[in-house]
């Protein structure tokens, strides 16, 4: 068995921990977001390759160390997931929630998406992409709204006869 390709190193693999407020000095909570962020990298590994139940699972153990970028690319795996609710509103709430999280814990990609979260015809300006490979896709689920989170090929409307 081969280990995942992680791929290229991306704006928030912060090997030394240093989110929030910054890297921290006690040997035990640097230690906890060395292992968080070797979680974020395992989670995204898993995104990229498709293996969405595998980076959740990574991701969450690195949202628990308030990891910005695991928050984001936990947005990407909700969104990514639709179908799974019976009720795509939750699911949309959900992924705003999320999103919320990632900004507040210091992503530039959620924070300049904030105003989609309220009206998803805000005008936003040209983006640098911390997460090139996942902001312009969230992006354009909050612009589609419920529509993005309705699964393919999933009639709304029922016939009575």
């Amino acid at each position: 068995m081969t280990a995942p390709v992680v791929g290229r190193r991306g704006f928030w693999d912060r090997p030394e921990g240093d989110w929030g407020d910054g890297r921290p000095q006690e040997q035990a909570h640097l230690e906890f977001r060395e292992h968080a962020n070797s979680c974020y990298r395992l989670g995204s590994a898993a995104l990229a390759q498709g293996d969405l139940e595998p980076a959740a699972n990574w991701l969450t153990v690195a949202m628990d160390a308030d990891h910005p970028g695991a928050w984001f690319r936990f947005a990407v795996i909700i969104y990514r997931c639709r179908g799974w609710s019976p009720d795509e509103e939750v699911l949309y709430s959900y992924l705003r929630s999320v999103l919320q999280g990632a900004a507040y814990y210091g992503h530039g990609d959620a924070q300049h998406l904030r105003p989609l979260l309220t009206d998803a015809t805000a005008v936003l300006p040209p983006a640098d992409w911390e997460d090139p490979d996942h902001g312009p896709e969230l992006e354009a689920a909050l612009r589609a709204g419920l529509d993005v989170l309705t699964p393919h090929g999933h009639d709304t409307e029922t016939s009575d006869g």
